[in-house]
């Protein structure tokens, strides 16, 4: 294995020596989806599919991700390497894990639905996760590396109790390893070690990180404690010089949850759906539906959809060069005149004007 001082090495390395041969259009790299979560225990005995639903097979497991514009993704973790072609962007499955999750951004940025929204992090960014917490990537067209870094609540339980009780990182693992049947929460943590947030970039912790992954992956004899002693490190550096936010779940946080699946619904069936289609693919009554469009978006549900319609349509407008008349339809009017009139409501031109 090549020896790298950082884990922004590693991903360049993975960048110049694997990804190209992936994006030829000769290559054999296969196109993949997600399966079920629910059978993500199922399929364990089969490494691909323990990287892919990210299930780590001891106490603590690193598992890396590297992410490129063109759709092409590689893992890697103790199980093996896996590199696949995706459509994007894309969403993952809603799902949650039985350890304490930590992410780190090592390259662009990472997003995550989370407690109902859609969150973006900066590179440098840890996220942990407590193992209730559910949640989904969202991935973009982007070049983008995300560490993932898995933690058993045993083992974890052990490393904290080198930590003082007061210590706000210290109450959210407990939090995370005692009461996650309670509550969802997730804390996000930015380098800032006088205390004020300001952007600064963390150069230890790509070396910590970097050893990690290393003897992770080599796990030669005495890598259990090397790796032990690393992430103690990690962890007591990630309440000394990061500030960090907490977020909880709430009432509201469960409403919005249902809220970006109703709007991601919405918007995968805008040109035909109707409330009947919330209501069969969610099981709540419709006045529920109009009551969370109205709270959240100040909107009842026709005329979110209608919102929905008009950006839609001024997307194919811009993006494509089907004839008014097509984009019509595709966003489900059958009448033009009528199109015509909402979208100028909507934008305040006509729809030949955005064309021009």
């Amino acid at each position: 294995m090549p020896y790298f001082m950082t884990i922004q090495e590693r991903i360049a390395d993975v960048r110049a020596q694997i990804l190209p041969s992936a994006a030829d259009p000769a290559s054999s790299l296969r196109k993949s989806e997600d399966p079920d979560p629910a059978a993500a225990h199922k399929e364990t005995a089969d490494p691909a599919a323990a990287i892919l639903n990210r299930l780590p097979d001891a106490d603590f497991q690193t598992l890396l991700y590297v992410y490129d514009h063109r759709g092409i993704e590689w893992s890697a973790s103790p199980l093996g390497t896996r590199c696949v072609r995706r459509t994007l962007p894309r969403r993952g499955w809603f799902h949650r894990h039985e350890f304490v999750e930590l992410l780190y951004v090592a390259e662009g940025s990472f997003d995550q639905v989370l407690l109902g929204e859609r969150r973006h992090f900066l590179p440098g960014t840890f996220v942990i996760t407590d193992q209730n917490c559910e949640h989904s990537d969202y991935i973009k067209a982007d070049d983008a590396a995300v560490l993932f870094l898995q933690i058993q609540p045993d083992y974890l339980d052990e490393l904290l109790r080198s930590y003082p009780k007061t210590d706000e990182l210290h109450r959210f693992l407990l939090h995370a390893l005692y009461q996650q049947k309670r509550e969802q929460s997730f804390l996000a943590l930015s380098y800032a070690p006088d205390g004020i947030a300001s952007g600064a970039y963390d150069a230890q912790a790509p070396f910590l990180l970097e050893q990690l992954v290393r003897e992770d992956l080599l796990r030669q004899p005495g890598y259990e404690h090397i790796r032990r002693g690393l992430l103690i490190r990690l962890l007591q550096r990630l309440c000394t010089d990061y500030t960090s936010v907490r977020h909880s779940s709430t009432r509201e946080g469960r409403e919005k949850a249902l809220l970006y699946e109703l709007e991601r619904f919405i918007r995968l069936h805008d040109a035909d759906v109707t409330i009947r289609d919330l209501e069969q693919a969610f099981h709540y009554h419709r006045n529920y539906f109009n009551l969370l469009l109205q709270k959240y978006r100040g909107q009842t549900f026709q005329k979110y959809v209608q919102q929905v319609r008009m950006d839609h349509a001024r997307q194919l407008l811009e993006e494509t060069a089907l004839p008014i008349r097509q984009v019509a339809l595709a966003v489900g009017y059958e009448n033009t005149s009528h199109f015509y009139r909402l979208f100028k409501e909507r934008f305040g031109i006509p729809p030949q004007q955005v064309r021009d």
